[in-house]
C-alpha cells in the first residue's frame, strides 16, 4: 500500500514516488492504462484522469467505497487522509472508511499531500452532485454497509453431495461436447448470414445431445470460445468445423478438459453474463465447504453491493448464471463444487497452458476411460462409458452417434464406413480397428457390408488411396484460439511488471532528470497530457494555437477540462471562457516559477 505523500506536486509526481509493485497493481487494476504501453509516467497520470478511464475504475468500487468517492467528489478543497473526526466519515465506520479512501488513491483517484487529498477533476464530475456534499447522508438508514452481505441463513446442502451432482453435469459436459464436435467433423455446421447459429442447425444438435435448444446453444457457443471449433469456409458458407486444437484436447484427462471448457464458459462467453458478475457470483457463495445454496435474489443483492454501478440490468444474467452454472457443473443441487471456486482465480484466457482447478477432487467422481465397445447384430456399437482419445476417433470416424444417455450408440452405415474409407483405410483395415475396440464378435451383417461398400469403390474405380492415411478428415480452421479474448481488458501480471520495468529505465536516462540538488526544466510532454495535469494541478499553462490559415497564436489560460476533443478553459488575464480543438494546439506547456 502507497504512503501517503507529503507533498507531490502533480499526480505523476505522486505516481513517480510510488514503488514498483504500488505502481504494477495500479496497471492491474486499471489496465485501460496500459494500453498502448505508455513511454512515461506523464502519460499514465494522463489516462487516469481522462472521463472513460476514471468512469471505469469507479465501475470496480463497492457500494462503501463509492459513498466515500461521492464525500471526496464534493470535497474539491481537499481533505486529510486522516478521516477521524471529518466531514467525510460522518456516519461511517472510520476504519472502513481510511480503507475505501486507501484504496482510491491506490487507483489514482485522488492525490496530494496527506494535509490535503482532492479528487481527480473527472470524478468529481461524474459523482458530485446535489446531495453528495459530505454529511449529506448522514443517517445511518442511508449509509451503504461496510461489509459485504454474509447470508448465513441461507439453506445448505452436505459438500459431497454437492460435489457428486455437479460432476456428472461436468461429465456430461465433455461428452456432450465431444460427440458435437465430432458431428461437426462428419457434418459442417452451416452459420446464418448474420454469423449466428441458425435455428435448424441448432434443433439437429439438441436433438442429438438430447437437450433443450437453449442447452444445445450452450454447448455450440462453449466449444467455439475453447477453441474446439473454428470457422471455415464450406461450399460457399461460413460453416464451423473442427480446429486442430481439437486433437490436442481428446488427449488430456477428463478434468482437465472440464477445466478448458469451463474456464471458456467463466472468461470468454457472455451469454451468462460478464465475466466479472460470474466470477462475483462464484464468490458469494463464500466456503464450499459450508454447502451454502443461494437463490437469485441474494445473487442480485450480493451483485448490487460489490459493483452498484454496474449492477443495474443485471438481474436477468444472474438467473442465467444459476442455469448455466448448473449445466457447467460449476453447481450442484445449488451450491458451489469445492473444485470449482479455483476457476476465481484462474489465469487471464489467453494465458491458460495449464488446468487451473483442482483436478484431482474433480477426477474422484468421474469414470475411468474406456477403449472398447460393444458391437451388436444391428449395426450398433454401446459405448458404457467415456472412451479414449484414440477410441473416440476412431469410433468417430466409422459410425455416428445415434443417442446417448447412460452409454453412447453409435451406428454403422454406408455413409460412416465410407469415411472409413476415404480415409485411405481398405476393408481389412477397417474390420481390424473394430475388432481391436469391441468386446463382442463383429456380426456377420457387418463384415459384409464393410467389404461390400470396399468391392463397390474398387469397380466404381474411387478408392484411390491417399500416400498418408488419416483417421478423420482435416480440422477447419479455427475463429480464434482457446479462451482468447478480443478486447484488451486483461493484463497479465508479468506484463504489467514489464511496463513499470521499462517506465523506471526511461525516467533514469531522462535528459530532464538532473544530479541531486541541480534545478533542471519541467520536461516537454504531449500537450494533450500537459493540458490533463493543468486540469488537475489548476495551474495556468501556456499553449501555442494553429488556425484554419496556418498562422500561430500563444495563450494563457487555466485549463477546465478537456474531453470531446476539446479544451475547456478560463483565460489567465482576462477571465473570459474559451473552448479550443485540441487539434490547434501544437503546445502546451505548464507556467511554474515564472517559467
Amino acid at each position: 500500500m502507497p504512503a501517503w505523500s507529503n507533498s507531490p506536486r502533480t499526480l505523476t509526481q505522486m505516481l513517480r514516488e510510488w514503488d514498483d509493485a504500488t505502481l504494477a497493481g495500479l496497471l492491474l487494476t486499471r489496465p485501460d492504462l496500459a494500453f498502448p504501453p505508455p513511454s512515461d509516467l506523464t502519460q499514465i497520470a494522463s489516462r487516469a484522469t481522462t472521463r472513460h478511464s476514471v468512469s471505469s475504475a469507479l465501475d470496480t468500487l463497492n457500494a462503501f467505497e463509492l459513498e466515500v468517492a461521492r464525500r471526496a467528489s464534493a470535497s474539491t478543497a481537499g481533505f486529510p487522509a486522516d478521516v477521524h473526526g471529518t466531514a467525510l466519515a460522518a456516519g461511517l465506520d472510520e476504519v472502513a472508511a481510511l480503507d475505501a479512501l486507501q484504496r482510491l488513491q491506490r487507483l489514482a483517484l485522488v492525490w496530494g499531500p496527506a494535509t490535503s487529498l482532492r479528487p481527480v477533476r473527472a470524478m468529481s464530475a461524474l459523482l458530485a452532485g446535489p446531495g453528495t456534499a459530505a454529511g449529506a447522508r448522514a443517517e445511518a438508514a442511508t449509509v451503504p454497509a461496510a461489509h459485504p452481505p454474509t447470508f448465513s441463513d441461507a439453506p445448505r446442502q452436505p459438500p459431497s453431495l454437492v460435489d457428486k451432482v455437479a460432476a456428472g453435469s461436468a461429465f456430461e459436459l465433455v461428452r456432450r461436447v465431444e460427440v458435437l464436435v465430432e458431428h461437426c467433423d462428419h457434418l459442417p455446421l452451416r452459420l446464418s448470414r448474420a454469423g449466428g447459429f441458425a435455428s435448424r442447425e441448432v434443433k439437429v444438435i439438441a436433438a442429438l445431445l438430447d437437450v433443450p435448444a437453449a442447452v444445445a446453444t450452450l454447448h455450440l457457443e462453449v466449444a467455439e470460445k475453447a477453441g474446439l471449433l473454428g470457422l471455415a469456409a464450406h461450399d460457399g458458407n461460413e460453416v464451423l468445423l473442427p480446429s486442430t486444437a481439437f486433437d490436442g484436447w481428446l488427449d488430456r484427462p477428463l478434468a482437465d478438459q472440464w477445466a478448458v471448457l469451463a474456464a471458456s464458459w467463466l472468461d470468454a462467453h457472455d451469454g451468462g453474463g460478464p465475466r466479472w458478475l460470474k466470477r462475483l457470483c462464484l464468490e458469494a457463495f463464500g466456503d464450499p465447504a459450508e454447502g451454502r445454496v443461494l437463490s437469485a435474489s441474494e445473487l442480485r443483492t450480493w451483485v448490487a453491493w460489490q459493483r452498484p454501478r454496474l449492477a443495474v440490468g443485471t438481474d436477468r444474467q444472474v438467473a442465467t448464471f444459476l442455469d448455466q452454472g448448473s449445466w457447467v457443473g460449476v453447481t450442484g443441487l445449488g451450491a458451489v463444487a469445492s473444485f470449482a471456486p479455483h476457476l476465481r482465480h484462474a489465469r487471464p484466457p489467453a494465458h491458460r497452458d495449464e488446468a487451473d482447478h483442482d483436478s484431482s477432487t474433480l477426477a474422484r467422481h468421474l469414470p475411468m476411460r474406456s477403449e472398447h465397445v460393444l458391437v451388436q447384430a444391428d449395426l450398433t456399437a454401446i459405448a458404457p462409458g467415456p472412451l479414449t482419445a484414440a477410441a473416440s476417433r476412431e469410433l468417430g470416424t466409422l459410425a455416428d452417434v445415434e443417442s446417448r444417455g447412460g452409454a453412447t450408440v453409435y451406428r454403422f452405415t454406408a455413409e460412416s464406413l465410407g469415411r472409413g474409407l476415404d480415409a485411405g483405410w481398405d476393408a481389412e483395415e477397417i474390420l481390424s480397428v473394430l475388432r481391436s475396440r469391441s468386446r463382442t464378435a463383429l456380426p456377420q451383417p457387418l463384415r459384409y457390408l464393410v467389404h461390400d461398400l470396399a468391392r463397390r469403390r474398387t469397380e466404381a474405380g474411387a478408392s484411390s488411396k491417399p500416400a498418408a492415411k488419416q483417421p478423420a478428415p482435416p480440422r477447419g480452421v479455427p475463429r480464434h484460439g482457446p479462451g482468447e479474448s478480443s478486447a484488451a481488458d486483461l493484463l497479465p501480471p508479468a506484463a504489467a511488471t514489464a511496463i513499470v520495468a521499462g517506465l523506471r529505465q526511461a525516467e533514469s536516462t531522462s535528459p530532464h532528470r538532473g544530479a541531486p540538488g541541480l534545478r533542471t526544466p519541467e520536461p516537454r510532454v504531449a500537450p494533450v497530457d500537459a493540458l490533463r495535469q493543468a486540469v488537475e494541478t489548476g495551474e495556468v499553462v501556456w499553449i501555442s494555437l494553429v488556425d484554419a490559415r496556418g498562422a500561430t497564436s500563444e495563450r494563457l489560460v487555466r485549463a477546465v477540462d478537456v474531453a470531446d476533443g476539446q479544451l475547456l478553459a478560463q483565460d489567465a488575464r482576462y477571465g473570459d471562457d474559451i473552448a479550443v480543438p485540441v487539434r490547434r494546439i501544437s503546445a502546451a506547456h505548464i507556467v511554474r516559477n515564472g517559467k
